[in-house]
């Protein structure tokens, strides 16, 4: 296995890109991760691993376990120093495993949803964790898919895939680059309800979703435009008792998305 020591090698420059770098994600279609549960997620989920470095500790501890998954260790994988492994970490407790990996062929373009089930529509997220979560209870209860407007943080993020704890693997995760042109189309299929603050709105537990439904959840801060509203089929909101003004958006859609696999 070849051993880098250098924080000039090309292959290290890359890892740190596309961690760092959603244009560069985008230009190269490809995505950096980081740790043994998650590079072995991406490999039971088919994702084409193009790179594995790993230090000479983390490589001696986890040979066992990765014999089972990797075909050959040696291929594509580099040695790297404990200084390293420092450079390219993104958490406190680094485990010195870090990849570089393709394309998931998963993530979409919108003009390829099936035209049933049921979606949780994300419009403008900004936050990874929220995001990532999102996209792991979509999975748990069974969603056909996950769509994001392309103002939404990236989903290939480091962030993004750690909360999502592997879900953004094997989700099937659709992309809107007009996200009110879209939402209009989706409307000639499906039921579209727009997830609101609102004591006008129809309370969530009075909602008989549609077999064929998308839930739209808005910004963290700002909400859902009031153009993308007017749109909406209907609009519902999570009765919320004492003086609490709103829920965080992981947890708002988590509750949103059991009742509406609930119908």
């Amino acid at each position: 296995m070849e051993k880098i020591t250098s924080k000039d090698n090309h292959s290290i420059k890359e890892y740190h890109k596309l961690a760092n770098s959603k244009s560069y994600r985008e230009k190269t279609g490809k995505f950096a991760i980081e740790s043994v549960k998650l590079i072995i997620e991406a490999i039971q989920s088919h994702v084409t691993i193009e790179k594995v470095f790993v230090t000479q500790s983390s490589y001696e501890k986890n040979y066992t376990i990765l014999q089972k998954f990797f075909v050959n260790l040696q291929t594509n994988s580099y040695l790297i120093t404990d200084e390293l492994e420092q450079k390219l970490t993104q958490t406190n407790n680094a485990q010195g495993f870090f990849a570089i990996c393709k394309k998931l062929d998963k993530h979409l373009d919108i003009g390829k949803i099936k035209k049933d089930g049921k979606y949780v529509f994300l419009s403008k997220l900004q936050d990874t964790g929220n995001v990532g979560t999102i996209i792991r209870t979509a999975e748990a209860m069974g969603l056909s898919g996950v769509i994001v407007s392309k103002d939404t943080c990236d989903v290939t993020s480091m962030k993004v895939l750690r909360a999502s704890m592997g879900s953004a693997f094997r989700m099937k995760i659709y992309v809107s680059c007009e996200e009110v042109a879209d939402i209009r189309q989706l409307s000639d299929y499906f039921s579209i309800y727009a997830a609101v603050l609102d004591k006008g709105a129809v309370r969530l537990t009075d909602v008989v979703f549609s077999p064929n439904s998308i839930v739209v959840i808005g910004n963290e801060g700002n909400g859902l435009s009031q153009q993308i509203i007017d749109i909406c089929s209907e609009k519902i909101t999570i009765q919320m008792a004492g003086n609490t003004e709103s829920l965080n958006a992981g947890m708002a859609a988590g509750i949103l998305m059991w009742e509406m696999m609930k119908s």
